[in-house]
């Protein structure tokens, strides 16, 4: 397998894993843009290792060299970056650290097999991923990604319906699951939760939120 035909695969990967990623990330996934593309670009490296291991040990080495090794190394691998991820509530992170230490762990076994130009090209997609996609995918999620905002509003039915009616006047569609109120008993609440897409959007939303009498706290996920 030539040097071009190595950097094509491994490009293409890139290039799915990236809009696969963009996707999930605009959608608030946790598994976005970096984790999706390092998976992809380190999968596509694999069975490139397994096919060259297949086809040119022999003629180098005089030997075939034993491929059951390498699935092993890799599942290995996956529980240890398994232990970097961390839930907090709804937020999950470590993802994309944990996608990069499973690909150091592809990049060794091809460097092992004595690939030396595969584990070049693999080596500085992932630098490349982990230092210059992350200001791309933070520049997608700033603008288009949808922000989460949670009101909590005193009881009364006149204030609620007032607040649903400006949050209707500045374009946002509520839903009649987002929106509660409860006005029995002692524990008297309502809450209306929405999202909006974009941190601008966001912040002009809450800003013409602090004209409104009523709301007792605002909760933003940024």
């Amino acid at each position: 397998m030539t040097i071009y035909e190595i950097i094509n695969r491994m490009l293409f990967a890139a290039a799915v894993g990236s809009v696969i990623g963009l996707e999930r990330q605009l959608k608030g996934h946790p598994i976005g843009m970096r984790t999706n593309t390092l998976v992809c670009i380190s999968s596509a490296a694999v069975m490139i290792l397994s096919e060259m291991m297949m086809t040119n040990t022999f003629s180098v080495y005089g030997r075939v060299v034993d491929p059951r090794l390498a699935p092993q190394v890799i599942t290995g691998i996956g529980f240890l970056g398994a232990g970097t991820i961390m839930h907090s509530d709804s937020n999950v992170k470590g993802l994309t650290t944990a996608a990069s230490l499973w690909s150091v762990g592809c990049i060794g076994l091809v460097i092992g097999a004595g690939f030396y130009q595969l584990a070049a090209v693999v080596t500085a997609l992932v630098f490349i991923v982990l230092l210059i996609m992350n200001y791309i995918s933070n520049f997608f999620q700033r603008r288009v990604q949808h922000r989460n905002i949670s009101l909590s509003i005193e009881p009364q039915l006149d204030i609620f319906l007032a607040v649903i009616s400006h949050l209707k006047d500045c374009g946002v569609n509520i839903d009649r699951a987002d929106a509660q109120i409860d006005t029995r008993g002692e524990n008297k609440k309502a809450t209306i939760d929405f999202s909006v897409r974009g941190i601008k959007q966001a912040q002009k939303i809450i800003k013409s939120l602090e004209s409104v009498e009523g709301i007792l706290n605002i909760k933003y996920n940024s």
